[in-house]
């Protein structure tokens, strides 16, 4: 974890420095390396994630509030925290349409779709994972389609085998036992 404690305070010096991309692309390393049984720098890390995503939307720096947002989600599902994370992910993907970047879009979709997934709400990721699809069909961006394709019927497959499963615990009064 010394990786991540230097990585984050290289990320404060560079903001401080007024850098805000690499700023952005130091935290990203942080979020990556963040161990989820270890929560010791949780609170430093949404300290200054809040703290920079407060900066951004100050001085209406839209692409890196979006990046910001997405940081956020990703920090609160790092931490187990998945209402949080959907919240965040849902403000990036907002702002992101704002921008109207349907690259950036179809990204935000599948980070989203991702969070729904673990909240257990399959339709709505169903749902976000082909929309982005299509956009990057649209955008000749095909092997990221196939890749999103391939989480579709991963989960339409999981959706499938859980409604069976449901009927039978139904069926056979399973669930009253």
């Amino acid at each position: 974890m010394v990786a991540t404690f230097e990585d984050f305070e290289k990320s404060k010096k560079l903001f401080n420095n007024g850098d805000i991309t690499n700023t952005l692309e130091s935290l990203d390393k942080v979020l990556d390396q963040l161990d989820r049984s270890k929560n010791e720098k949780k609170a430093d890390v949404l300290q200054f994630l809040n703290k920079l995503l407060k900066y951004c939307q100050e001085n209406h720096l839209t692409d890196e509030e979006a990046r910001v947002l997405r940081a956020l989600a990703k920090a609160h599902t790092k931490f187990k925290e998945h209402a949080e994370a959907l919240k965040y992910s849902y403000q990036a993907l907002k702002v992101r349409k704002k921008l109207g970047k349907k690259l950036d879009i179809a990204d935000s979709m599948v980070f989203l779709a991702e969070d729904l997934e673990v909240s257990g709400n399959y339709s709505e990721c169903i749902k976000n994972f082909s929309e982005a699809a299509d956009i990057y069909r649209e955008l000749g961006k095909l092997r990221k389609e196939k890749d999103v394709r391939k989480e579709l019927k991963r989960l339409e497959a999981f959706s499938k085998q859980m409604v069976e499963d449901e009927y039978y615990l139904n069926k056979f009064h399973i669930d009253k036992f």
